[in-house]
């Protein structure tokens, strides 16, 4: 059956927030408000293009380790834009996921959080699928502690198993993931679903990314996919 042009999943490494203040002359706070609030622009875009499933990875595990101000300051933004994009994604029937880590969450973010999947809990089929406090590595150590509780007998583990026992395991498998901020790397990102996926990298920092991009992002999918099914 031939695919699509357009990806029916696609995942944001939401980089360069901090870059894109500090050359403004801002402090790194103003660059993840920038960048939570700019979610929305590129979901709706995204939505419009006919993309099912948008996943972006606004914060690692690994960003804990971050300077305590910088932590305060997105979690903030958190606070802050959280649940008027909540129900502006839920006017549009859009449901929301969070994918992650519970762990070492303030119980004012895990109110957002809640909020937000809870109010859209009955939307769809568009999704937007947060990577909030989560690691790629520790979402299959996650999935395997699943399975063992299961009693499976080692025959019956497949990669359907694993897949099935993921954060995501409600959305299929990543088909473009774009990274802004030109850092060539995966960061511990969705190891297990992009195994497969169409990389596009742009210096671009997150919240200067724009439609214009997205579309070329899309183009460079679409070429690809065709370039790989005519070998």
């Amino acid at each position: 059956m031939e695919r699509s042009n357009i990806p029916k999943r696609i995942a944001f490494v939401m980089d360069g927030n901090g870059r894109w203040a500090k050359e403004r002359g801002l402090p790194r706070s103003k660059g993840h408000l920038a960048g939570i609030g700019h979610i929305s622009q590129v979901v709706e875009f995204c939505f419009k293009k006919g993309i099912q499933y948008i996943t972006v990875y606004a914060w690692s595990t690994e960003n804990w380790m971050r300077p305590d101000e910088e932590v305060t300051n997105l979690m903030d933004a958190i606070a802050k834009f959280g649940p008027d994009l909540a129900k502006k994604l839920h006017s549009e029937g859009c449901r929301i996921l969070h994918c992650g880590s519970r762990e070492n969450l303030s119980i004012h973010v895990l109110e957002v959080i809640d909020f937000a999947t809870q109010l859209t809990k009955d939307d769809g089929p568009k999704i937007l699928n947060l990577a909030f406090n989560y690691s790629g590595r520790k979402e299959i150590v996650d999935a395997a502690k699943k399975i063992f509780y299961q009693n499976l007998p080692p025959e019956q583990i497949t990669e359907t198993t694993i897949a099935a026992n993921l954060y995501s395991h409600e959305l299929s498998d990543i088909d473009l993931l774009v990274r802004t901020g030109g850092e060539k790397r995966l960061s511990n990102f969705m190891l297990w679903e992009s195994a497969y996926s169409i990389i596009y990298v742009t210096n671009t920092y997150w919240p200067a990314l724009q439609d214009e991009e997205i579309n070329e992002a899309i183009a460079y999918y679409a070429d690809s996919l065709h370039r790989s099914l005519s070998r």
